[in-house]
């Protein structure tokens, strides 16, 4: 892989102190690199028609790397057990000239981060776990600006640059106060990285911080502004991407009054406490509390970390037995999986959030209970006519 994720020189920790300041607040087709997608199998390789310079084992992946005409790196991790693709990244050669990247319209060595920006309408996500900015080996500093893609598992990360020289000129003429006013033009685009959302959750860190205007992009196409607009649900397809949330709570969570306001809740007191205090993971301010209540039975409260508010789901209990979530920080939609025993069925439905309301948007039939048994992206990636 790329860059070092920690700086390795003491007195460089006030340039990346004030860089970083810019990773936090500063303003479809296939998710494919050099024609491999992400989720493809390891055989997608071989249309490279080249043979790997390195090959090296991690844990249970398989990390390879090529090197693709024109000069430029291609990396791709697999799972050895699976041959599945969850990673991709390709660093730029360095031609003189830069040269085109894999997503349109941006060249590396030209590009710059306040390009990127500029195209997005913001400025991405950062993973707290690993550092926005790194020092690289020649004193230099990479960038990572993060984006989920719209419509899919995938999280493509834009890696920017700057050379030890760049800086130096950088700090010279401008010095260090006024230097993040500098960076976004003079960083410039070096690698990009396509990764599943659940391995870069997992090498990254799963929480992660959003800057201001967040929203998911769209890949691979040059259109200027934010990718995401607002659109209604397709009756038959509905995603999270539909029911965008942008305004992401980064504060101190407040818990809730289970001595006034939210009395009704406290005989779960302790399991609310705990799961809001790990932050929120759903709609941009919410916890999303699941606990059991007998096997196969469980029920949910969303706990508001802003203002410390639990609340109820719609689902749960005996009457939605087996019950799975699917939902995510930065949208409005709640994906519930349930058996009903009355009706011998397995239904997937969906609700769109706002504040204390739920709204139903459709239900579906999956199966007999049975099909409860298994994973709601299962059910999800096998349409079915709606029951209303």
């Amino acid at each position: 892989m790329l860059f070092i994720d920690e700086p390795y020189v003491a007195s460089r920790n006030l340039i990346l102190g004030a860089i970083c300041l810019i990773c936090a607040s500063a303003p479809a087709t296939a998710q494919s690199m050099s024609g491999v997608a992400i989720g493809s199998d390891r055989a997608a390789l071989n249309q490279l028609g080249t043979q790997p310079t390195a090959t090296q084992a991690l844990g249970p992946h398989t990390v390879v790397k090529f090197l693709l005409p024109g000069g430029n790196e291609l990396s791709a991790t697999f799972i050895r057990s699976t041959g599945k693709i969850v990673y991709l990244e390709t660093d730029w050669g360095g031609e003189p000239g830069g040269s085109f990247s894999d997503f349109e319209g941006f060249k590396y060595g030209q590009t710059s981060l306040a390009d990127i920006r500029r195209h997005f309408g913001h400025n991405g996500m950062m993973f707290d776990a690993r550092s926005g900015v790194s020092m690289m080996p020649d004193g230099g500093v990479a960038l990572f600006n993060s984006y989920e893609i719209s419509g899919s598992e995938v999280v493509a990360t834009f890696v920017t640059t700057i050379s030890a020289a760049a800086l130096a000129e950088l700090q010279a003429r401008h010095g260090n106060e006024k230097l993040v006013d500098q960076i976004g033009p003079a960083a410039k685009l070096n690698a990009l990285i396509l990764a599943e959302r659940d391995y870069v959750d997992t090498i990254w860190g799963a929480k992660k911080t959003y800057g201001p205007g967040y929203a998911p992009i769209t890949w691979g196409t040059a259109q200027s502004g934010s990718a995401t607009t607002e659109s209604k649900a397709d009756p038959d397809v509905i995603r999270p991407d539909q029911f965008p949330v942008t305004d992401i709570f980064t504060g101190k969570t407040k818990l809730p009054d289970f001595k006034g306001r939210d009395k009704a809740f406290n005989n779960f007191r302790t399991r609310i406490r705990n799961g809001m205090m790990e932050g929120p993971n759903f709609a941009g301010e919410y916890s999303v509390i699941q606990i059991g209540c007998g096997a196969g039975c469980s029920f949910v409260i969303v706990g508001n970390n802003r203002t410390g508010q639990p609340l109820d789901f719609p689902r749960g209990g005996e009457d939605n037995m087996y019950l799975t979530l699917k939902y995510q920080l930065t949208s409005k939609l709640m994906t519930a999986q349930w058996a009903d025993y009355d009706q011998s069925k397995c239904f997937i439905e969906h609700f769109q959030f706002e504040g204390s309301k739920w709204t139903a948007l459709g239900r579906r039939d999956v199966g007999p209970v049975e099909a409860c048994y298994n994973e709601i992206k299962n059910s999800l990636d096998q349409p079915q006519p709606r029951t209303d």
